[in-house]
């Protein structure tokens, strides 16, 4: 595997490694390195080779530079590597989308490539950067997917949405492999939880990747409104955060007066979440409406639903593929008021809070990650056996 991000601080990608180790396919992760980690290490069946460290990404000229040395120096690591170790199979995840080309000699080879889409980039670009740079960069953008999804022999998407995007794009259906980013159920377990009716001290969370996409803001805002009717509200963020969202981010909580009411930590390990989760009351997903995340699906609900924990999430389509309105407390998304409102009504039901946990549980049942754990290493399988024709 190629990765532009950090090893086993990825959860798909430690996902879908550890799944393959599970069933005897012996899997190197080639990735980033992050502070105080080792260059070379064996986790469990995963042997990780963390080739350079981790740099800001969060501006555009530095996230090109970055991850055009990353595809010059995996390429040459792959190499090293397959001479030894002669791969069969080399799997990639984007973003970037032409990281699949440091796989360029194993595909020239016959060997099977396949590209692990995580995220649609051109949606992704459109929302992550402003008119003038969707513009000038949009058709290279778009390019870039259009070549490295014809190099790949096959692709892997996250949700629905992104799967019909691609397809309206001409890319055939049976090249393409649904796989969610279904909780892992090694790590997030239902515990059993006591419902019941709150009317201080709501303890709210969210976790994750934090940028202005996923509206921690209005989240911030929800909890100053609440402070009246549910005093003590504090939300607990935990999470990768883009630098210049960190900084709005504080002077909003110092402009609200919310410093005892927000709390922003750093990352902290999946095993460390879970249990955060269990001494929370209600997980927020509060993510804006726009071209990429209507398409896109949160892993944070998924882990949420899959430890019991109520949601109020943003009436978005991604979501609504999955779950029904009786699942979650569904908000419109960027109404902190409503946001406020809906985590109110939670905390005021014990009944409520139960049947959305209940409910959700029943949905997620055929998406959880057993099933896409079999969907997925039935595909590395077939692939594997392609490979290994003459």
């Amino acid at each position: 595997m190629v990765v532009l991000s950090t090893y086993p601080a990825d959860p798909r990608v430690r996902r879908e490694a550890e799944a393959l180790g599970r069933n005897d396919i012996g899997v190197d992760v080639i990735c980033l390195r992050a502070a105080g980690e080792e260059k070379e290490e064996t986790l469990g069946t995963v042997r990780v080779h963390r080739i350079m460290p981790m740099e800001e990404k969060e501006q555009l000229l530095k996230y090109v530079w970055l991850s055009a040395k990353f595809l010059a120096a995996s390429f040459w690591k792959l190499q090293r590597l397959a001479a030894a170790n002669h791969y069969e199979l080399i799997q990639a995840h984007n973003m970037p989308d032409y990281l699949v080309f440091a796989a360029l000699v194993q595909r020239l080879r016959g060997k099977r490539v396949i590209l692990d889409l995580h995220d649609l980039m051109v949606e992704l670009f459109e929302s992550r950067w402003n008119a003038r740079k969707t513009r000038l960069l949009g058709p290279f953008v778009r390019l870039a997917e259009k070549i490295s999804c014809r190099f790949s022999n096959h692709l892997i998407t996250t949700s629905a949405g992104f799967q019909a995007r691609l397809l309206e794009r001409g890319v055939p259906p049976g090249k393409i492999t649904l796989v969610l980013n279904s909780a892992d159920h090694n790590i997030f377990r239902k515990t059993p939880r006591e419902f019941r009716r709150i009317e201080t001290g709501a303890k709210l969370l969210y976790h994750g990747t934090v940028a202005p996409r996923f509206g921690i803001h209005v989240a911030i805002e929800a909890v100053a409104l609440l402070q009246k009717d549910l005093p003590g509200t504090k939300l607990h963020v935990h999470g990768k955060y883009d630098p210049s969202y960190r900084a709005e981010l504080d002077g909003q909580i110092e402009r609200l007066g919310l410093k005892d009411h927000v709390v922003l930590r750093g990352y902290v390990p999946l095993e460390e979440i879970a249990k955060v989760i269990a001494g929370c009351d209600i997980g927020i997903v509060p993510y804006l409406s726009d071209s990429f995340m209507n398409l896109a699906l949160s892993t944070k609900a998924f882990e949420y639903v899959a430890t019991g924990l109520p949601v109020v999430a943003s009436n978005l389509p991604s979501i609504n593929s999955i779950f029904s309105q009786d699942c979650m407390e569904f908000f419109e998304p960027g109404s902190a008021g409503d946001l406020a409102a809906r985590i109110l009504r939670l905390c005021s039901s014990p009944e409520i809070q139960r049947s959305r946990t209940e409910n959700a549980s029943r949905c997620y049942e055929s998406i959880s990650w057993p099933m896409m754990e079999e969907r997925y290493v039935s595909l590395i399988r077939k692939h594997l056996a392609r490979s290994a024709r003459p």
